[in-house]
């Protein structure tokens, strides 16, 4: 068992026995919700023969996948000591890919909370940003790649957070120990990666080498503005060739700024997202612009265009090269008059590569407990773009079925 695992465990157990005492001897709400969904993945390509070895395990190639999940999100709070426990694990089984079969700890903590201020400890997730297809400055919380190629999952990150009210304004603070790598399926399998090689990281420590994270977020009539630092290990690791031995993985230390702001000015909301970090010696400038028009409004549906422009000033030779001169467009529908529903359908263009991408991302809800979600992807991506390529025959249609509680 991992280290991390082992820390995971013994965390599990603490938390249980606290909140069978803070149960016992204090007056204690509970509220619990979450997901259980049935999955069905239909892959519409065969893929190309992989040139690496591929698990005994996995039955290549594979154009059905079938998996199941489940998301319960369990809060304890008592007004008394004001403290507020939460859990919230995440449990996938995949009948074909054994790496996609996992268990994670999106939240896990105990948190202090104030009029004031608020501090917790253990695992959380935090998001930063406001764009909808490329999320550029939302650097915290590593991607759990095991649940869509769009990268919005993401893992639980042990970490120490205060966060204090300076009227209306929020300033957070983050200390974060334990780098989690990215949870990758099997080599080989869909929607994989090529390469599957060992790690090594920058500074003291290793992977436990602290991370620091700090934001300043506020809301003055219609517009939002969130300005955050983050200083550690960077959760895009650089592929190091050597004429000896296999790759690595280099996990380099990152030093970033970042600026996101949404105006919303009725018909039109504004979004972008600029940030400047310095990677070793090597600084990077990149931005994410767009906007968002609302077409149609009423009180049964409402239709958004969606319009974002990526660019980094390294194009082609940008630390990470998938949205480094993109386009995209997309159209949002909501049906308020089916339960809250919502159809997505989003292309991206890269000028630099000629490569394209585009989904489809439906979920009605026929109750407040049923729901049916409909996903499909499509790639044509070329081979010089080798950020995204090892996607390029992995045109899915995925079916979900969701009982929500």
């Amino acid at each position: 068992m991992k280290l991390k695992s082992l820390i995971k465990c013994c965390g599990l157990i603490t938390f249980g026995l606290v909140t069978s005492s803070v149960m016992t001897n204090v007056n204690a709400e509970i509220k619990v919700k979450g997901s259980a969904s049935l999955e069905q993945r239909i892959f519409l390509d065969s893929p190309e023969q992989s040139t690496y070895p591929v698990s005994d395990s996995y039955p290549y190639p594979v154009y059905h996948q079938l998996s199941a999940a489940l998301s319960p999100h369990i809060e304890a709070s008592s007004k008394k000591n004001n403290m507020v426990y939460t859990v919230h694990p995440f449990v996938r089984i995949d009948e074909r890919d054994d790496e996609r079969t996992h268990i994670d700890l999106r939240e896990f903590k105990a948190a202090l909370v104030t009029q004031k201020w608020e501090a917790s400890i253990g695992f959380d997730q935090v998001h930063w940003g406001v764009m909808e297809n490329h999320h550029l400055v939302d650097i915290v919380n590593q991607t759990d790649y095991l649940e869509s190629p769009n990268g919005e999952d993401k893992l639980g990150q042990p970490m120490f957070r205060l966060g204090i009210d300076l009227k209306g304004a929020l300033l957070e603070a983050m200390l974060l120990v334990g780098y989690r790598e990215p949870a990758l399926p099997t080599l080989g399998a869909r929607f994989s990666f090529e390469n599957d090689y060992s790690y090594e990281y920058a500074g003291w420590g290793e992977e436990y080498h602290p991370d620091v994270a700090f934001r300043y977020s506020k809301s003055a009539k219609n517009i939002d503005v969130g300005v955050s630092y983050f200083g550690g290990h960077t959760r895009t690791p650089e592929l190091l060739k050597s004429a000896v031995g296999e790759p690595i993985w280099y996990v380099n230390l990152v030093d970033q700024i970042s600026i996101d702001i949404k105006a919303d000015l009725n018909r039109i909301i504004l979004k972008g997202e600029v940030l400047y970090k310095i990677v070793e010696s090597k600084s990077t400038r990149a931005a994410v612009l767009g906007a968002e028009f609302r077409l149609l409004q009423t009180k049964n549906i409402g239709v958004n265009l969606l319009s974002e422009y990526s660019w980094d000033q390294h194009g082609k030779e940008a630390l990470d090269n998938s949205f480094q001169n993109d386009i995209f467009a997309g159209v949002r529908v909501t049906l308020n008059g089916l339960n809250n529903s919502e159809l997505l359908i989003g292309h991206n263009y890269d000028f630099d590569f000629g490569s394209q991408h585009g989904f489809v991302q439906a979920k009605v809800n026929v109750t407040k407990a049923l729901s049916v979600g409909v996903e499909g992807w499509w790639f044509n991506i070329n081979d010089d773009d080798y950020a995204n390529k090892s996607y390029n025959d992995d045109n899915m249609i995925q079916l979900t079925g969701y009982y929500n509680f």
